[in-house]
């Protein structure tokens, strides 16, 4: 059976009645954190920061990911952070960031950010408008090219990451096992490497470690009377993770000195 049909088979309710579907994974790293951060667009100006603001809304809404804000484990963690700060173990310094932090996410600068992200889309044409625009320095060549390479991944005609997602053990949102949504995994923060989000990825890490198993991409395939097309897998979830560790990795080593 194996050998005549290489994918995985699962039962599932599909459209009223008991149906097979035929699943397999893709390659994927499932304890990474693909979290697009907004901060580096402070450092930009003019129109490279419209076009910036307008690509990271427009990659989360054609991928289907949430922000920051929109889960609870934010709350939670401001919660602790702040039942840290004022508590006898930091410093005074260390309690000072812990503050700033705070504010900067309650009613501050990073709230505030990923608010203007999530809401404004200054280019209706965004591929003309990257296309088109000539970088001044080595900093924004390399980020106009991640734009280029990442356009793949936006708009109507392409999939989203979150389709991918599928939950074999799951029966209509009523599964016994414990996981970790991948919204948590893949979204929107301000800054992944600020001291909330060092925080926040410890917890998560913690809940990783023991839940039962984790969600992973994979390509489905529905037997139904009205199957047209064989099988076929493409390399969508490949290709967004690759990309998506090649723009962390260009904002983490590229910093401009600008404000």
């Amino acid at each position: 059976m194996a050998a005549l049909v290489p994918q995985e088979i699962n039962f599932e309710v599909y459209q009223d009645r008991l149906t097979f579907c035929l699943y397999e994974y893709h390659s994927w790293p499932e304890w990474t954190f693909h979290w697009l951060p907004v901060s580096f667009i402070d450092r930009l100006e003019g129109s490279l920061k419209r076009i910036a603001i307008t690509f990271i809304h427009e990659f989360a809404q054609s991928n289907g990911m949430s922000y920051l804000d929109e889960w609870g484990d934010l709350e939670w963690v401001l919660e602790w952070m702040d039942g840290y700060a004022s508590g006898p173990n930091p410093d005074k310094e260390e309690r000072k960031e812990y503050r700033r932090t705070i504010r900067s996410y309650c009613k501050g600068h990073a709230v505030h950010l990923l608010e203007r992200v999530q809401k404004r889309r200054y280019y209706k044409r965004l591929r003309q408008v990257v296309e088109r625009y000539r970088p001044a320095d080595e900093y924004e060549k390399g980020l106009i090219a991640l734009f280029r390479e990442g356009l793949q991944f936006i708009g109507s005609d392409t999939p989203s990451i979150m389709r991918y997602f599928y939950d074999p053990y799951d029966d209509e949102g009523i599964g016994d096992g414990i996981t970790v949504d991948p919204d948590r995994m893949i979204r929107i923060v301000f800054d992944p490497h600020d001291l909330l989000a060092d925080n926040l990825s410890e917890m998560l890490n913690h809940e990783i470690q023991n839940c039962d198993y984790l969600i992973a991409p994979a390509t489905t395939l529905f037997l139904t009377p009205e199957l047209t097309e064989p099988f076929s897998k493409d390399d969508y979830p490949e290709r967004f993770a690759a990309w998506a560790e090649s723009f962390a990795e260009y904002l983490n080593a590229y910093k401009p000195d600008r404000p």
